[in-house]
């Protein structure tokens, strides 16, 4: 996975990368503000759309967008 995207960055790729860890796995950051919820997902390489499973739910835009509440 290269980027997290979502309405926190405007669903812009590359706005917040995700960095590859020792283990293999990526990681990024993102500051976000609390009592929100926030539409995201996961943009990997060649253009795939990734889903978060452990997110908090999902949203109606085509029942695909990870959602998180802070």
């Amino acid at each position: 996975m290269r980027s997290v995207v979502g309405d926190f960055n405007d669903w812009r790729p590359g706005s917040h990368q995700m960095l590859e860890r020792p283990d293999g796995s990526r990681a990024g950051r993102v500051a976000l503000p609390v009592n929100q919820r926030h539409g995201f997902r996961y943009l990997a390489d060649g253009g795939h759309w990734r889903d978060e499973d452990g997110a908090d739910g999902h949203d109606g835009h085509d029942g695909r967008n990870s959602l998180l509440h802070t």
